[in-house]
């Protein structure tokens, strides 16, 4: 597997978001990722671009995102950087522990992002986060153990609805 780095700013907007799925495919096709593994790829660095450009940058369409990969030993990462004041990744609820109506404001992106990645860490101010996806974790245990987190969430907020 060669070494690439690769890095894009995103505007605050929808229209940005297609830059991060051509990003994504791009990485993706280039180690041969596909199926169920590239949809948690996607699935996930599109939610914390999201969370980025809502909580971080407020929406602002002055600021920016920026998103950046780079491989890593037996495994691709991602890391997503807004311009915003960063905020507590310590203390977000777990929506599948959470009352009802805190599970339906907070912590859903952050939970989709840590069950669909093999590992999530935040900087100190909480304003990047690095998700990283090890290659080597592609078998059928891991996915349906991912699915399953997936459909607890889903099935949760069904009974809340």
């Amino acid at each position: 597997m060669s070494r690439i780095f690769k890095e894009i700013r995103i505007p605050c907007s929808t229209e940005g978001l297609t830059k991060v799925e051509n990003f994504v495919d791009d990485i993706c096709e280039a180690y041969y990722i596909t199926n169920s593994y590239y949809g948690n790829i996607l699935m996930a660095v599109l939610e914390a671009v999201k969370n980025a450009m809502i909580h971080g940058n407020k929406n602002n369409p002055e600021k920016v995102v920026r998103l950046s990969f780079k491989s890593v030993p037996n495994g691709l990462c991602f890391t997503v950087k807004d311009q915003g004041d960063g905020f507590d990744f310590r203390n977000v609820p777990n929506p599948l522990e959470a009352d009802e109506k805190v599970a339906e404001i907070v912590g859903r992106g952050i939970f989709l992002i840590r069950s669909l990645a093999d590992r999530v860490s935040y900087n100190a101010k909480g304003n990047v986060v690095e998700i990283i996806f090890f290659i080597s974790s592609i078998n059928q245990e891991t996915t349906l153990n991912r699915i399953s987190q997936i459909h607890r969430y889903f099935n949760k907020q069904k009974s809340l609805a």
